[in-house]
């Protein structure tokens, strides 16, 4: 496979942070006005993730950025396959007010707080309906041929207490000899990158599709080609999922 240069990456991701940074307003329409106040949170956080990558890959912590890119990547799928799949908005707004819910009423108890839990009490109720299943789910829903689980699990070796958290510490020396690091090369940076420049690029689509841009996507399909990354993961929706009427 053809590898896109690192620095057209970087420029790509830097420019998709200055225009969400810079944007003094959105234009939406009516149909789309309240979708966008639900799903603009997911697609600043894809963004100030990725920027804060890069933030930490100038300064020479590859390894400690890997966390950033995964939670970008992880904030971009799901922004997509809400918006993408039949039924995903509803399902993310029945799960963000259920999540508020619980939020406060575990801070009430932790805190045995009674003045918490009164406040609570006065939270409007949860509307009934299904809910968003776990990433894990939505990924593998929206995924093509494992491409973006792979890349996940990748990054998870790093996140997460594995062997990784040996291995990238010891250094083979001369004989029997082994070497304790504090400093870590990071293997795969180019793969951080290259995840959240796709992050960057689905969250960019749907902020697009949500102002109604088509110089702006047209300019994301040229790019999509030039980068090799994908612009919207709805081609990938098969049943018995639905995929939304209009994208």
């Amino acid at each position: 496979m053809q590898q896109v240069p690192e620095p057209a990456l970087v420029d790509w991701i830097r420019d998709c942070v200055a225009q969400i940074r810079d944007a003094s307003e959105f234009t939406v329409s009516t149909v789309h006005s309240d979708e966008f106040l639900l799903l603009y949170g997911l697609i600043a956080r894809t963004f100030r993730y990725s920027d804060a990558h890069l933030t930490l890959v100038d300064e020479g912590m590859d390894g400690e950025s890997v966390p950033l890119a995964r939670a970008a990547l992880e904030h971009a799928v799901t922004l997509q396959w809400i918006f993408v799949v039949d039924g995903g908005v509803t399902k993310f707004r029945n799960s963000i007010a259920h999540d508020r819910n619980d939020h406060y009423g575990n801070l009430a108890n932790w805190m045995d707080n009674d003045e918490l839990r009164r406040a609570v009490e006065k939270l409007d109720s949860p509307p009934e309906g299904k809910r968003l299943g776990s990433f894990m789910s939505m990924l593998r829903e929206l995924d093509h041929k494992n491409f973006l689980e792979m890349n996940y699990h990748l990054l998870s070796q790093q996140v997460h207490v594995t062997h990784s958290a040996v291995t990238s510490f010891l250094m083979q020396g001369d004989a029997d000899e082994l070497h304790i690091l504090y400093e870590q090369e990071y293997p795969y940076r180019y793969q951080a990158i290259y995840v959240c420049a796709i992050a960057c690029m689905l969250a960019r689509w749907v902020l697009a599709r949500l102002t109604s841009d088509e110089v702006l996507l047209a300019e994301l399909d040229r790019v999509s080609d030039d980068l090799l990354l994908p612009m919207q993961l709805a081609d990938n929706i098969t049943p018995p999922l639905k995929r939304r009427k209009g994208i």
